[in-house]
């Protein structure tokens, strides 16, 4: 947990990383956890009470579908996915985000100055 972003940072960011995450491939719930702690290096460390509300949120927005499938020789499990809406919010966020990020090292540059 050393390398754990502080909660306030990544609630502000959450949707935006699980609209991103999910634009290569669909992924189920625990897929979802590990892929994000693995690619942010350890940043990212979703707990599932906070996971799946967060789903269900962009599931309702329609930003993102749920789908039962049931891999060979596997346990039945719920897979979700990016939708075109989902795809049009995710290039918002990723806009938006960018936009912040060079305010504050616009910021953390003039404080360098003085």
């Amino acid at each position: 947990m050393a390398n754990a972003f502080p909660p306030e940072l990544v609630r502000g960011c959450a949707e935006l990383v699980l609209l991103t995450i999910l634009i290569p491939r669909p992924m189920y719930g625990y897929e979802i956890l590990t892929t994000l702690e693995e690619r942010g290096n350890g940043g990212f460390q979703f707990k599932q009470g906070t996971l799946y509300p967060l789903l269900y949120r962009l599931e309702r927005e329609g930003w993102i579908e749920a789908a039962w499938v049931e891999p060979e020789g596997a346990k039945r499990r719920k897979t979700y996915r990016i939708t075109r809406d989902g795809r049009r919010a995710q290039r918002a966020k990723a806009a938006e985000w960018r936009r912040l990020q060079e305010a504050v090292q616009a910021l953390l540059q003039e404080a360098g100055r003085g």
